[in-house]
């Protein structure tokens, strides 16, 4: 069984802007260009779709749950890494310190995080496509890939990773494009 891992458009502000920001111009442009190329390649009729509750992911999905009718189902699993008692301003210097560690060195909520993505993840029962975020995709990268860092692979908005699953045993198929600039 297909799972895709889409990472979400270009945000309308960055991480030290907003908590939740929407998506950009620039960001639409890229969602619907998403939807544009994976149903050109896959009969998307067959997919499940799942969100992050995040702004930015969700709008991601609009053409994908306009053009195939389908309802969207909200999962917390595939929110963006958790940084409890970090401020916006604090985030980014936290967040490229995250990108240094190994997956073994994550604090308990990140490793709760890790835990949860990938178990929700095993836990799938039909094809899905699921709209998140650039560490979300990372920590499933590589895991997959036993890959012992956080951050193995830098996702560009609306890349698609594609992985497989075989009765809850999961494996990478292929990742998306990679970024060529910043993480927003």
């Amino acid at each position: 069984m297909k799972i895709y891992l889409i990472r979400h458009g270009e945000a309308a502000q960055s991480w030290d802007q907003s908590a939740d920001p929407g998506l950009s111009e620039l960001g639409k442009e890229q969602a619907l260009e998403c939807f544009n190329s994976l149903s050109k390649k896959e009969d998307l009729s067959q997919f499940n779709l799942i969100s992050s509750p995040l702004q930015r992911a969700q709008e991601t999905s609009l053409h994908f749950k306009k053009n195939l009718n389908k309802q969207l189902s909200l999962s917390e699993a595939f929110r963006e890494i958790p940084s409890p008692g970090i401020s916006l301003l604090e985030r980014k210097n936290w967040l490229q310190e995250v990108f240094k560690k190994n997956i073994s060195d994550l604090d308990k909520p990140q490793q709760n995080w890790q835990s949860n993505i990938l178990l929700t993840l095993k836990d799938l029962s039909e094809p899905t496509i699921i709209f998140s975020h650039f560490m979300v995709i990372n920590i499933v990268v590589s895991t997959l890939k036993d890959d012992p860092r956080v951050v193995s692979f830098y996702p560009d908005n609306c890349s698609i990773t594609e992985l497989k699953s075989d009765e809850g045993k999961l494996s990478l198929i292929s990742t998306g494009n990679e970024l060529q600039t910043h993480v927003n």
